[in-house]
């Protein structure tokens, strides 16, 4: 079956108290979406549709091989999903719906979402999680396997608040009840905005099946809506780095205080000392000692090369 991803990119992000919409914010030398898109390629899909809306015009052609949709004003996730798909009219397959500001989710929960959604022959499966304070998040009401409906914390009873399994507002829909639900949902509410959320119910309304999936880690699914959360996932990503790296023989001496960007190659055998940045297309090779307090950007360090302490080298 045909696999699309559309990707909502459209959010201002009003408490990032910024001119920059939140999703181009910098995480380790690349913007928030770029991990997103990253993501999204992962599964080798047949679409991919980033939706972007006025204060992130910079977004289209940002990236290739993807389409883009254009949020003139932003009317909710309903509608952003609806501008995705008219740039995919005669799309029948299979469609993930992800966040443009959720930068930590791996391959492995995704394709987890998906075989849960063919294993269980759902027409919708959402990615849940149990964080640790439930607090203003979607609650899933569920009948067994099946997922009833989604209610926001601010409709919910006293005994639905009780809920622990939440919304991650991550999705994989069967295309065609994707968009006959799109088609039923309004947008009388308090904020005159249409929501994908309200989609479920319309789905099991023609008779579909929806289901639910919990991620492993719920860390994976923060989102990011203030500079603190962006700090706290940099630092995330900034550990699966090194980690990577050390996976692949690279030492790191106190890595908690090495910063390196995404992007950045280096080789077997070297070893990196306390309080360096390395950043950019820095390509370091194998063997290599970088001494303490460097700052490494677009730099070449050949095979077996010492780079002295405190030295700058920038392009």
């Amino acid at each position: 079956m045909a696999l699309g991803v559309i990707i909502m990119a459209g959010g201002i992000g009003k408490r990032m108290k910024s001119e920059r919409v939140k999703v181009l914010h910098n995480l380790l030398g690349k913007p928030v979406l770029f991990y997103v898109v990253e993501r999204a390629k992962s599964l080798n899909p047949d679409e991919i549709v980033i939706v972007y809306g006025k204060k992130g015009r910079e977004i289209k052609n940002m990236f290739s091989g993807v389409r883009y949709a254009y949020q003139e004003v932003p009317m909710g996730t309903g509608d952003a999903v609806m501008k995705a798909l008219g740039e995919i009219e005669g799309f029948d397959g299979e469609i993930i719906v992800l966040s443009g500001d959720v930068p930590l989710l791996t391959e492995g929960t995704l394709n987890k979402l998906i075989q849960h959604h063919r294993n269980g022959n759902f027409q919708c499966t959402i990615l849940t999680f149990y964080p640790p304070e439930p607090g203003a998040y979607g609650r899933i009401v569920r009948e067994g396997d099946e997922v009833l409906r989604i209610v926001e914390a601010r409709d919910a009873t006293d005994e639905e608040l009780q809920i622990k399994e939440v919304n991650s507002g991550i999705y994989v829909f069967h295309s065609d009840y994707l968009r006959k639900g799109l088609t039923m949902i309004d947008n009388k509410n308090a904020q005159g905005e249409y929501y994908l959320t309200d989609v479920i119910q319309k789905i099991r309304g023609m008779g579909g099946k929806v289901g639910g999936v919990p991620a492993d880690d719920p860390f994976e699914v923060s989102g990011i809506n203030t500079r603190e959360e962006l700090s706290i996932v940099e630092d995330a990503l900034r550990k699966r780095v090194i980690k990577h790296f050390q996976e692949n023989g690279v030492t790191f001496h106190m890595p908690d205080t090495i910063y390196v960007e995404a992007g950045v190659s280096i080789g077997e055998d070297t070893e990196i000392y306390p309080f360096c940045y390395i950043g950019g297309n820095t390509r370091i090779g194998r063997g290599c000692t970088i001494e303490p307090f460097c700052y490494l950007y677009d730099a070449m360090v050949k095979d077996g090369e010492r780079v002295k302490a405190g030295k700058g080298i920038n392009g």
